[in-house]
């Protein structure tokens, strides 16, 4: 008992009774066993497969990350196989072996070949992997078809058995494949070399498939760590692009209406001019400004021109097409770019939508807000020229305002 427990002190009965309270509360520690039992059951389920990750974004990305990986490793493996055959035919040329293992070796080495040409050409993960399974499984059924014909395993049949599984982690399988390959490598090895009783001896079978339990664990440890290796690293590249996209997407628009900035002008108008031309169609632009915006600030305050602003971009944003471009270049001045028919009358009737705003005329006490516009479109021999678009967008609009105020 506590020293300074005092059970005539009604506080310190209250204060121990509350801490048990508390330490009853907390949740009881796992034992050891079933700690490392929870950590193995995790581990397993994050690398059994390499492209879910509960999130569709992250497995799309991951999917479209690892289709890259794996065609490396399947590549990698396949030139390893083929450069492992070459070794073997020369190895039991010089030993003088029958011609029937030449002639497997190089049926092996033509299939390790095609492997790595046709892996260039596959853009589909499953496809890559079943090109991967074949090989090593092809490869098995080769081996012991050796074995079977001259009647023994001997030393390099083995080390070509321990070579086939520890070859499998150059590719970025996730636990579900590799546990499948293991799978039927073994059965296959295991179901051939006791099909025909009494070809082998005891010893040989039991030191077979000591070797294949032991190179096929290695293997196995081996791909699960890289599984969470790469997980980590496809969340970690996720979240790091992710990070970059927001900041871009925060650089590049306007915070007051959601309307894209000059930055994101200067930045895509090359390439919005390229697919307009590529399309066959005029690039066209649109030049917005607010009549007597400066007086309606002044008059009224900042913030009833901030509400006109951003009703401008909401309306215009609603109305426009998908593939039209809402800038706000600064102050009251906004830019449309679209490459579609009838831009004018598209900018008209945003224009329209915009004096008849039920919400700006109440906060005009019933006066539209008027803007002036002037358009430009680009010619052929300067399509990818903003500053002469924009200059004779900007005369039209001058040309406007002049029109506009001498009325």
């Amino acid at each position: 008992m506590n020293a300074d427990y005092d059970p005539t002190d009604p506080h310190s009965i209250t204060t121990n009774f509350r801490a048990t309270l508390v330490m009853d509360s907390l949740p009881e520690e796992p034992s050891g066993w079933r700690a490392m039992w929870r950590r193995v059951r995790s581990v397993l389920s994050n690398a059994w497969s390499m492209t879910h990750f509960g999130e569709p974004e992250v497995n799309v990305y991951a999917e479209r990350m690892m289709l890259q990986e794996t065609r490396r490793g399947i590549v990698m493996m396949a030139i390893l196989s083929l450069l492992t055959q070459v070794a073997a035919i020369v190895l039991y040329q010089r030993l003088g072996a029958h011609t029937s293992f030449l002639y497997t070796y190089g049926l092996l080495a033509l299939l390790s070949l095609h492997v790595v040409v046709s892996a260039r050409f596959v853009d589909d993960m499953r496809a890559l992997n079943l090109l991967g399974t074949i090989l090593l499984i092809v490869t098995g059924v080769a081996i012991m078809t050796i074995a079977h014909r001259s009647g023994t395993i001997n030393a390099g049949l083995m080390a070509s058995i321990v070579l086939l599984f520890m070859v499998m982690p150059l590719v970025p399988w996730g636990l579900r494949e590799a546990c499948t390959i293991v799978v039927l490598t073994y059965l296959m090895f295991t179901l051939s070399s006791l099909s025909v009783g009494g070809r082998f001896e005891t010893e040989t079978l039991w030191t077979l498939q000591f070797l294949i339990l032991a190179s096929a664990t290695t293997a196995m440890l081996i791909i699960v760590r890289n599984a969470m290796v790469r997980k980590d690293d496809i969340r970690a590249r996720y979240d790091l692009e992710d990070a970059h996209r927001e900041l871009q997407l925060i650089s590049t628009r306007d915070p007051l209406t959601g309307a894209w900035n000059r930055r994101y002008l200067d930045q895509n108008f090359y390439a919005i001019a390229r697919t307009a031309r590529r399309e066959g169609k005029t690039l066209q632009l649109a030049l917005l400004d607010v009549d007597s915006f400066k007086y309606l600030n002044d008059t009224f305050g900042h913030h009833h021109g901030d509400e006109i602003l951003r009703r401008l971009a909401n309306i215009f944003m609603e109305h426009l097409p998908g593939n039209a471009h809402l800038l706000r270049l600064g102050g009251d001045e906004f830019a449309v770019l679209h490459s579609g028919p009838n831009f004018q009358e598209l900018i008209g009737r945003c224009l329209k939508h915009l004096e008849t705003d039920p919400r700006l005329l109440d906060v005009e006490n019933g006066q539209p807000v008027l803007v002036s516009v002037g358009f430009a479109g680009l010619a052929d021999d300067e399509w990818k020229d903003l500053e002469a678009l924009y200059k004779r967008a900007d005369a039209n609009l001058y040309a406007m305002k002049e029109r506009r105020k001498s009325a």
